[in-house]
Order: C-alpha cells, then structure tokens, then sequence
C-alpha cells in the first residue's frame, strides 16, 4: 500500500525532492558532532536545558496572560521595578515604570538598563546641551546651591520639593543615556512587552525624567536599580500569580506550578549556577537542533511523511477497532465478510449483518430496507413506513453515525453525519417494500417522484446487492439469512424490471 501511494499524484513533487533531501541527509550526519566538556566531570547539560526550554514555554504563556490580567496593570503603576523582554532570552532589561499609558500615549513609559549597549555621542551632546541651557536659565523654583555643597554639575539647580509634572513628555523616544557607568534608555513598552512585575517599588522623578531630561534624576534612577541587582540577584523576585494577582484561572495557575518546579528543579541541577551554563546552552541549542533537522529529514524520507498515510494509518485503525484485522493486520471473518459487499458502504453493511439487523424482518423487509444501500437520488419525497420499517431504519442509521464517528475518532476526515446521509438513502424503502409484495408497477410508481427509469435500475442493482448480502452469509454460516436473501431475490425479480430489453433481443 505504502508503494502505491508514494507513486501517486498527490506524492509527485514529495518524490521528487526525495533525491535533493537524501544528500541533505548525507551532508548533515558528515558533519562533526559537538561534544559539551564539562568542568564539573558530570555533564547534564542536555537534561538541564530541556527543562530550562519547557520553563522558556511555561514563563512566557504565564507572563502574557499575566500581564494582561487587569489585577496586573494595576500594579504597573510609577516607580514599579519591571523586567522587560529582550530579543536575547538569556539577558532580559531590568527597568522602571515611569508613565503610565494616556489619552495621549497608548504605550507604558519604561526606563530599562542595557548594560553592554555604548552611549551614542549624539545621546550624550544632546543631555549636555540641555544641561547647560538649564545651567544658563534657571526656571523659577529653582535656586543656587552654596559652591561647598555642590557635588554633581547638576546639582548646581536643585529644586525644592519634587513638583507635579504636566504630563507632558520633553524628550524624545527612545531616549538613550549613560549613568553609574551603565546604559540606560526610556521607551514606550506594550503591556505584552513586560516579562515580569517586580515585588518592589523605587521613588522616581517623572518630572525631572520626562520633562527637563535631568541627568541627576537618571543617575539616582540608575542606582536605585542597580542597588536591587547588589545582592547577586539577576532581577528581584516577580510578583506571585496566585497570591498577588489573584489569578483564578485552572489553566494558568498549572502552568505556573509546572513553571515553579521546573525552576526548582533546575536551581538543583549539577549545571545551574556554573560559570559556563550560557556557553553550554547556547551549544546544548545547537545540538539539539541540529538532532531535529536529521530527524526531520528521516521522517520527510520515510513513508510516515505521505500526505495520505494519517488517513490510511486510521482506516486501519478503524478496521482493527471494529475487528475486520486483528493487531497483526490478518484479515478477520467480518473482513472477509466486507470485501463481499461492492454494492453499498462496506462497514455499514457489514455491521449490518454482524448485528442481526435484518433476521427480524422479513424478507420483503430486509431487502426494502437494503434499497438504502444503492438507491443514489438525495432529494426524494418521504416515504410511508411501517412501524417495524421506521424502527429498522433508525436503527441502520444509528449505525452509520456511530462508525462516522469512530472513523472521526481515528482521525479519519470524515463529518458523522454527512457519512450516514451520503451512504444511507431511504428515498426508496417504501417503493421497493410494494414491489416485493406484488405491487404492479404502476401503483408503485405512484407512490414517489423519483423517475421510473431510476427505480428499475436501483431494483435491479438490489439484486446484485441480495447476492453479495448470500455469499456473505455463506461465510458467516448463516444459513437463515442466506435463505431470506434468496427468497428476497426471487420477490424483486419479476414483471417489466427485470424482462429483457428490446434493444438486446431485436424482438
């Protein structure tokens, strides 16, 4: 099956890429292997960053839905210390809310720290300018400092109490500068560019930051960050989801325990804290990936990839679960039974008759309610049924809709209920029940608007049906229903339907 499906159309151009993809292959597996050498003699590096990969997962799934929890924007308040995300995963910016979003600025006004990133001269030109069109100009509130109590250029103007901004902002985003000998810059953060809340608050200026740009005012801001990281800390503890926030959802709040103890976990593995770990990730990445894309290209060769083996793969498991083959795929007396019937549905028919849904009918009944097999017209007037034919057609159509979804189970690409509509049509039941009584034709005919022509080729095809339903049940040992087929034939091979044709004969 595997081969006939690799040499259809729909594999052409997978087929053809097959030779292009085995060098790929051969290139890949050349190349050497990169070994991690660990300095402590007990590598667990690989098992280290599976778990730091998950957290990488976890943490960013909690921080989105956190951070746009409303319980988590009101703590995004001024002065709150906040970890901002970075295009690098291993050095995320440590920074401050200073503004909070306006009709005006949609965005959170953050100061961050960018430890390795220079000050532009044209950063530090432009806060000297200002400085000194400060230093020449001092606006009212401001006074001068005694020349022995100067200790920074700024503080030549020092004013007397914080005074409330106006709210606008002087400088221009992003702002970028230099204090404590560490890079800083303000920008405008989305609510989703925030990694973490912080459990701390610092006091700022947002006057002085936003509006005169004072380089005091950043200093201060700096260390006070700075002072946060003084204890080894890398940032200071987040807020708790559950406990601060108050976060409620299920969900989430799993996600954030598998977070937890992936964390714990991995504070206790041999590698945390080594003075290598960025290195050995950063190779850990590399191997691993390079492990996916061999494993890519394996699979992409092999016949798991065929675009129609997932529905090939749940037919079978289709026939294994309703016991067609069995777990070594040998074909099962139901299966054998299947591949009897051409006429109609193949498991519909066959669940048919492994459930005994025609021995309590007779046999003009069974084979009136096999018409639903091969008659094909979809839109048709109802047929008048009796009481036992309603029942007996309610029940093969449960049937159909329970395979339909047992096939949708197993992935099958099939809808239930269009499965049973497709493939069980009782346009005719009504029709073919009188005709195997001994209904003439034309009172039959008026029983439904379905052409003549159509149903004397679904009686005829009714025959071929009630053969294929007699082998069957030859080979189930069924000698009652073999009999009632029999005589089901012989009650719908009569009269015009089945007398040769004029055309055939020259009569």
């Amino acid at each position: 099956v595997e081969d006939m499906l690799k040499r259809s159309f729909a594999e052409f151009h997978a087929q053809k890429k097959l030779p292009e993809q085995q060098k790929l292959l051969i290139l890949k597996l050349a190349q050497p292997t990169k070994t991690i050498e660990c300095i402590k003699g007990e590598p667990a590096i690989e098992e280290y960053y599976e778990m730091y990969s998950d957290a990488e997962k976890y943490g960013s799934a909690i921080s989105e839905q956190v951070m746009q929890s409303p319980a988590a924007q009101q703590f995004l308040s001024p002065g709150r210390v906040v970890v901002v995300k970075s295009t690098s995963d291993q050095d995320h910016l440590l920074g401050v809310v200073v503004k909070a979003p306006s009709a005006n600025n949609k965005q959170y006004i953050v100061l961050v720290l960018k430890p390795n990133l220079p000050v532009t001269a044209q950063s530090s030109q432009a806060s000297s300018n200002s400085q000194d069109k400060r230093n020449a100009n001092f606006p009212d509130g401001y006074f001068m400092v005694p020349k022995a109590k100067r200790a920074l250029e700024e503080d030549y103007c020092s004013s007397v109490t914080p005074r409330k901004g106006s709210g606008v902002i002087n400088i221009k985003l992003p702002h970028c500068g230099a204090a404590a000998g560490v890079s800083y810059e303000v920008r405008g953060v989305d609510v989703t560019g925030f990694l973490c809340i912080c459990n701390c608050k610092i006091k700022i200026d947002q006057a002085r930051l936003l509006e005169d740009s004072s380089s005091v005012a950043y200093s201060r801001t700096v260390q006070q960050l700075l002072e946060l990281k003084s204890d080894g800390n890398k940032y200071p503890p987040a807020l708790d989801p559950k406990k601060d926030l108050k976060l409620k959802d299920m969900n989430l709040v799993e996600d954030y325990n598998k977070w937890t103890d992936l964390l714990e976990k991995m504070s206790k593995n041999k590698c945390h804290g080594c003075i290598k770990l960025e290195e050995h990730i950063k190779l850990a990445k590399e191997i691993k990936r390079h492990k996916e894309e061999v494993n890519a290209l394996k699979f992409q060769m092999s016949d798991e990839a065929l675009q129609q083996m997932p529905d090939f793969q749940g037919r079978i498991d289709v026939l294994k679960d309703i016991g067609c083959i069995d777990a070594d795929l040998v074909v099962q007396i139901k299966g054998r039974v299947a591949c009897e019937m051409n006429s109609g549905e193949e498991l519909i028919c066959t669940e048919c008759l492994f459930e005994n849904q025609l021995d309590d009918l007779e046999p003009e009944e069974a084979v009136a309610l096999m018409s639903a097999f091969v008659f094909q017209q979809k839109n048709t007037s109802e047929p008048s049924l009796t009481p036992k034919l309603s029942q007996a057609k309610k029940r093969l159509y449960d049937t159909a809709i329970r395979l339909g979804e047992l096939q949708a189970q197993f992935k099958v690409q099939i809808n239930p209920e269009e499965y049973a509509r497709d493939n069980l049509k009782f346009g005719l039941v009504e029709v073919v029940y009188e005709w195997a009584k001994g209904t003439p034709f034309a009172d039959i005919c008026e029983l439904t608007d379905v052409p003549e022509g159509l149903i004397v080729r679904t009686i005829v095809r009714l025959d071929e049906t009630c053969r294929e339903f007699k082998n069957a049940a030859a080979i189930m040992g069924n000698s009652a229903l073999y009999k009632k087929m029999e005589i089901a034939s012989n009650a719908i091979k009569r009269d015009i339907v089945f007398a040769a044709s004029l055309y055939i004969t020259g009569v």
